[in-house]
């Protein structure tokens, strides 16, 4: 079954828990790892609600029969360092992200920095340079990954 699909099925669930936004990825392994990051409409999660939504998921996936081989279920939050979207981008105005790029601009292939406007096609960064606060506009289709990050 694909992750899409299993994402479609669990949908009532994440609505019945007040999840706003949940991603599923499978982790290899001698055992495998069916990992549901989850997060709620303001951005907080907790372990009452992991829980629930543990209980719920383990249910379902036994009702549909999921897998034969072994496998753990793993319900988590995204944690402090979320992996995004690009289409996302528009709602992290302002947020401190890292971002990573398939053709290197300027001799960079990766930037940190605050999010300053998201366009259409573009997004614009403010990051520091040797003590120095710079700019770099940056073309969304070269965006290879992006999370949000720790300004440390």
């Amino acid at each position: 079954m694909e992750l899409s699909e299993l994402s479609r099925l669990a949908e009532n669930i994440f609505k019945k828990h007040g999840i706003a936004r949940h991603q599923i990825r499978w982790i290899p392994g001698k055992v495998g790892t069916l990992e549901v990051m989850i997060m709620k409409e303001d951005g907080s999660m907790d372990m009452d609600t992991c829980a629930l939504v543990s209980q719920d998921l383990s249910k379902m996936l036994d009702e549909i029969d999921y897998s034969d081989a072994a496998y753990n279920l793993d319900v988590c939050s995204f944690g402090a360092e979320q992996p995004l979207q690009v289409e996302e981008l528009d709602d992290h105005i302002d947020a401190y992200i890292h971002v990573e790029l398939k053709n290197p601009a300027k001799g960079m292939d990766m930037l940190e920095g605050t999010l300053r406007e998201s366009k259409e096609k573009t997004i614009t960064m403010e990051y520091m340079d040797k003590g120095r606060k710079k700019t770099a506009e940056i073309e969304k289709d070269n965006i290879r990954f992006v999370r949000t990050a720790v300004k440390l």
